[in-house]
């Protein structure tokens, strides 16, 4: 009995672990996403968007393999390295989604904004998100929360462009 309440106090301490290490890591990606050196990444995203405002949201494996938000789905995933590189980080293999907004195929910018809050496709705000699995360790916990649980952080700013 005193083995499952510590091995299930072990997987208590871990999810908080797991959760900082994901909530540190989605701020630091939006921190770069937000950022003027990202508005040429945003801009060629929203490019085939067309007319009128939409949401457009990009997805990364961490550590990416490529693709448009590269850059930034490599310093969330420093964020969290034990290593100093994005192979090292603590929550390889999970997802990094990053919804920009898009006015006539261009990024939204603070100068053409609609004034609309965060999740409106006119607003000029960004979201970031990390999906991640926890695996449990205790046996004996599976029957009752599966074997693994998901953390997923979201966060959104407006762009700095």
């Amino acid at each position: 009995m005193v083995l499952l309440l510590a091995l299930g106090v072990t997987d208590i301490g871990r999810a908080f672990y797991y959760r900082e290490a994901v909530t540190n890591s989605v701020r630091q990606a939006l921190r770069i996403a937000v950022s003027p050196a990202q508005q040429a990444t945003a801009d060629s995203i929203c490019s085939s968007t067309g007319s009128g405002p939409v949401a457009v949201t990009v997805s990364s494996p961490i550590p990416p393999a490529g693709g448009p938000i590269a850059t930034i789905a490599s310093e969330a995933a420093l964020e969290s390295s034990s290593d100093g590189t994005p192979a090292g980080s603590v929550i390889a293999g999970s997802t990094l989604s990053v919804t920009f907004h898009c006015l006539n195929g261009a990024a939204v910018t603070n100068a053409n904004t609609n004034g609309n809050g965060p999740m409106d496709p006119g607003a000029d705000s960004i979201t970031a998100t990390i999906t991640d699995r926890m695996r449990i360790v205790t046996v004996l916990l599976w029957p009752i929360v599966g074997t693994s649980v998901p953390i997923t952080v979201s966060s959104f700013q407006r762009s700095e462009y």
